[in-house]
């Protein structure tokens, strides 16, 4: 149900004095009051004509949704015909009283009875010096659409302008557009009356900036101290040498708190200044907070200013000695690279910054927070997006503000032109996935850029995920510490069947398609190129065959149903020698091979064991990553040996033929792609049954 929006009013004298005198005029007024309160209202005679003018002050929801500031100029012409010298003669109410200063120049209403006032939409030129937005209204229509909340904003929208509030893409300053993180401000506000440092880092765009503001904002409203942001990635910033930065973070400290103080910022006076301007703050009781954004353009990963990666050291341990004797100094780091925290030594120097910072990463809004914040500034523009709606969009972006944002803005654009209010679906949603992936590009590239740069193992390791190597990432994490970051930066998570997945499925759509264009694939997904598939064939059959020998061990040390008895699988022999398909008869005999090792000794076991249902309920409890896996098997295998399949195996079939070979149209490509991807599920699945297991 929509929900209904408070009624404006009219003020009391308005009512008492001017419609007193001319009742007929409030039928006028009723359609304004579906946003507006009218505070001011008289009749003018000016220029010629006569008009009825009146001041309509703009309730929240049409401030944030039109940027409208000030209060609007209404006039009404009451003659049947318009009349050039009325619109000249509402441009003259701009410079009279109470008119002038008072309400927007830029923009006004203006009723008429003649339809000819249409003419007059939009910018209207009255000298080279002036022009101003009219928004017309036909007197007939507009009595008609006293009894529609939205007929008033849909005129806006048709002839004014609207602010797309989901188009935002710079740091929130304001508390109307700040949606959740609670609980993270919570703790950080705790932190900084405890004098505790702490660092908040994450992928680009996801909040950290705006996370600041909000905690400036508290501190500033419950006086809990002085506030000192600097933006590192300025030059002004950046390009000083640390007693320099340090002198300027001196200087603002002593005109904030009106402190008196020699600049001495040479490399050793700036140690006694800087232990100055905190002592003098702390015999204040003043707290001293200061934000550091972007914090590795001063650090030791600087790349722009080289200069920072020797004396970040300098910078930190002059800060951290005067924090250790003056306990009203607390700082804050935000960025997208931690290491400024968590390296231990610099070039053999001990880091100042270890040890001393308790760091945490920024992911996206919960899926609650991603509701509210949709369908608040949804509300404002008349656009609502269903519940169904919103957690596909969720999924898409993990809860990434500003990808949501950007995603919700693009699909407004798409409605543009239609009356307000309307309800976006989750069909709608897929309708225009495309066009969105395609319009955020560009900010995918920004938000995992530095990734690349930062961490290149890491980033290859995300590539491979997103192109569908599963398994190679599983066993490339459990050698070497090359996902870290990936799971940290919400970039990768693991499903509920703990298998990696990529946790934004858009931005994992991206980096595919880069790497396609890169290695010169049409498809998203990476398939063994022909010369190579007979070595990589031999390498993973080897690999399932060593893991699964693993497992069957993990199984007997834990007590858990056997998978094959107390032998292995039969017929090993035959899956080790298995080859690349390149025909249907290898398709074949690819899955009978499979089949007869992995399925049918299950089977057979579990008939041993009395269990005729073996494979479906006990293994498939026990084990349901690998059970997935075994029953595509099986699926694949009926369809080469029956040539009508039973509706529910037909149905799969299809489902799994559809998902294995989307983005291939050549069938011998088709066919390998089933083998690989089966493989590789077959091998994550045997790795993460024995981490469970272990």
């Amino acid at each position: 149900m929509e929900r209904k929006y408070k009624m404006g009013s009219i003020k009391s004298d308005v009512k008492s004095v001017f419609l007193s005198r001319y009742p007929d005029q409030e039928s006028l007024l009723k359609s304004f009051l579906n946003g507006f309160d009218i505070s001011y209202a008289e009749k003018k005679s000016l220029n010629n004509t006569i008009l009825f003018v009146y001041l309509l002050k703009p309730e929240d929801y049409l401030s944030d949704a039109f940027g409208i500031d000030k209060e609007i100029l209404l006039a009404y012409s009451p003659y049947d015909t318009l009349e050039p010298r009325t619109i000249q003669a509402v441009n003259m109410m701009f410079d009279v009283f109470p008119f002038k200063n008072r309400v927007d120049t830029l923009n006004c209403f203006v009723v008429s009875k003649d339809c000819g006032i249409l003419n007059y939409a939009g910018i209207t030129n009255f000298t080279e010096e002036q022009s101003r937005c009219i928004v017309p209204f036909v007197y007939e229509e507009l009595i008609q659409g006293a009894h529609d909340n939205w007929f008033i904003r849909n005129q806006l929208r048709k002839y004014f302008y609207d602010v797309d509030l989901f188009g935002y893409t710079l740091p929130l300053r304001d508390e109307t557009s700040f949606f959740g993180r609670q609980q993270i401000v919570a703790r950080y506000i705790d932190a900084i009356k405890r004098c505790e440092n702490r660092g908040i880092f994450g992928v680009r765009k996801t909040g950290k900036t705006s996370l600041l503001f909000k905690i400036d904002r508290i501190i500033r409203a419950q006086h809990i101290g002085f506030v000192f942001f600097y933006d590192c990635k300025s030059p002004s910033y950046r390009k000083l040498h640390w007693n320099e930065l340090l002198g300027e973070i001196c200087d603002n400290i002593a005109k904030r708190l009106k402190i008196n103080i020699r600049k001495e910022y040479d490399e050793k006076g700036i140690i006694k200044s800087f232990r100055y301007v905190v002592h003098e703050a702390a015999l204040r009781n003043k707290k001293i907070i200061i934000m550091f954004d972007e914090i590795e353009y001063i650090s030791f990963k600087s790349i722009l200013d080289s200069h920072w990666q020797t004396e970040f050291i300098d910078f930190w341990q002059t800060i951290w000695s005067v924090q250790s004797i003056h306990r009203n100094l607390v700082f804050i780091l935000s960025g997208v690279n931690p290491s400024v925290t968590e390296v231990d030594t610099i070039n053999g120097i001990q880091n100042p910054l270890f040890s001393i910072v308790q760091s945490e990463y920024l992911q996206g809004l919960t899926e609650e927070d991603t509701r509210t914040m949709i369908r608040t500034l949804g509300k404002r523009m008349g656009i609502k997006i269903n519940h169904t709606a919103i957690s596909v969009l969720y999924k898409q972006f993990n809860g990434h503000p500003m990808l949501l944002r950007l995603a919700c803005s693009y699909i407004n654009r798409q409605y543009s032109a239609q009356n307000r209010p309307i309800s976006i679906s989750d069909t709608n949603i897929s309708e225009l996935q495309e066009g969105i992936d395609t319009e955020l590009a560009y900010y995918f590239k920004h938000i995992v850029s530095e990734i690349q740069q930062f961490y290149p193992d890491e980033y290859e390791m995300f590539e491979m995920l997103a192109s569908g190597q599963v398994a190679d990432f599983i066993e490339l994490s459990s050698m070497v510490d090359y996902s870290k970051h990936l799971y940290s930066y919400g970039l990768v998570a693991k499903d509920s069947n703990g298998i990696p997945v990529v946790n934004i499925p858009v931005a994992g759509r991206y980096v595919a398609m880069e790497l396609a264009k890169k290695e010169n694939r049409t498809s998203l997904y990476r398939l063994v190129e022909k010369e190579k598939r007979d070595d990589w064939i031999t390498q993973r059959v080897k690999s399932i065959i060593r893991d699964l020998r693993q497992l069957e061990s993990a199984i007997r040390s834990s007590g858990k149903n056997k998978l094959f008895g107390e032998n292995s699988f039969p017929e090993a022999e035959k899956f080790a020698t298995i080859k690349p398909i390149i025909t249907e008869s290898d398709f074949e005999t690819f899955f009978n091979i499979c089949n007869r090792c992995f399925v049918e000794s299950i089977e057979n076991y579990g008939k041993s064991i009395s269990k005729n249902k073996y494979f479906w309920t006990d293994i498939k409890s026990d084990f349901p990553l690998l059970h997935k896996v075994l029953h595509r098997i099986k699926v694949y295998r009926h369809s080469q040996d029956h040539l009508e399949l039973n509706p529910t195996v037909s149905r799969q079939y299809q489902e799994f033929w559809t998902e294995d070979t989307n983005g291939f149209s050549d069938i011998r490509d088709q066919r390998f792609a089933v083998q690989q991807k089966l493989l590789e599920n077959f091998l994550a699945a045997i790795q993460l049954e024995i981490t469970d297991i272990t």
